[in-house]
């Protein structure tokens, strides 16, 4: 792939795209950002414009990537992909970021290799670099994680801690909607990044996953770890094994970052007791926002 053959598009976009910048949104295109083989290829290689040149040249053995990423980057990786990108974020208002800008959210580095090459963003990015929250938990919420859901967003909000969630319906949407209603700012992180969506003023919706792309399960559990990892500590509320919300928690108990757990009143199976016996050490049962305040 010849990435001088976008100039045309990159004229026309607000995005930082040089060489390297192009390499990632191809790459993300094929769908193998946060690949652990594909950033130890692009170490080997020197950087994402040779490694993605590599791939496409048949030059790529030293690299133990599968078949099926090889085929994937020589599949999907193309001028025509990034192309489509550029034009449907320009029409978005969005922006491509990578490690190189100064708004690069730096505590993503904790996922190491599997860190995504790069982020696709709409809104106000400065909320990237801020204390955040991530509030998550069930699709379908009792009474009672309603209120605890609302209560926690709303006071940490007041609090001017930014509130960080997904794009599940249930406690996720509700913790971000009460932070909006209190005016705080808020990251929604998303398997894809969404086209024609409104993003309130101090806000922030990013995805590691052009908006050309179609979801995968891969992408979704991909956005959990994505939030663990932009959060600076997480809050689960009323959620059971198998989640979206559990795999958040462990992830950022991974990361040694602090996990509070909002108890249920249901007999269900806890977010606690779903988790590892050898993580749960890390996890701080959660009842008001004092608590929150004093997690670490």
């Amino acid at each position: 792939m010849n990435v001088n053959s976008l100039s045309s598009s990159v004229a026309t976009t607000s995005c930082r795209l040089d060489d390297d910048t192009v390499a990632r949104i191809a790459l993300a295109c094929a769908g193998v950002s946060g690949d652990p083989t594909v950033a130890i290829g692009i170490d080997i290689l020197g950087g994402p414009v040779a490694f993605l040149a590599a791939v496409h040249d048949g030059r790529d053995r030293p690299v133990a990537l599968s078949h099926l990423v090889r085929q994937r980057i020589r599949a999907l990786a193309s001028a025509n992909h990034v192309a489509d990108v550029l034009s449907s974020m320009r029409c978005n208002g969005g922006r491509v970021l990578t490690p190189r800008d100064v708004q690069w959210p730096s505590q993503i580095s904790a996922l190491g290799r599997s860190a995504p090459l790069a982020l696709f963003a709409q809104g106000d990015m400065e909320a990237l670099g801020l204390p955040s929250v991530a509030i998550t938990g069930t699709a379908d919420p009792t009474a009672h994680a309603i209120h605890m859901a609302i209560e926690l967003a709303t006071g940490l909000a007041d609090r001017r801690w930014v509130i960080a969630s997904g794009m599940t319906q249930g406690v996720d949407q509700l913790s971000l909607c009460a932070a909006t209603a209190m005016r705080g700012r808020t990251i929604t992180v998303a398997a894809e990044m969404q086209r024609g969506t409104e993003v309130m003023d101090g806000s922030v919706g990013i995805s590691e996953s052009p908006p050309t792309n179609a979801v995968t399960v891969r992408g979704q559990r991909r956005a959990k770890h994505l939030l663990a990892a932009i959060a600076t500590k997480t809050i689960v509320i009323e959620a059971s094994e198998p989640s979206g919300a559990v795999l958040t928690a462990e992830a950022a108990i991974t990361m040694n970052r602090p996990v509070g757990i909002v108890a249920q009143t249901s007999m269900k199976k806890t977010a606690a007791e779903s988790i590892d016996l050898h993580l749960r050490h890390s996890m701080v049962r959660i009842a008001s926002v004092h608590d929150v305040d004093r997690l670490r």
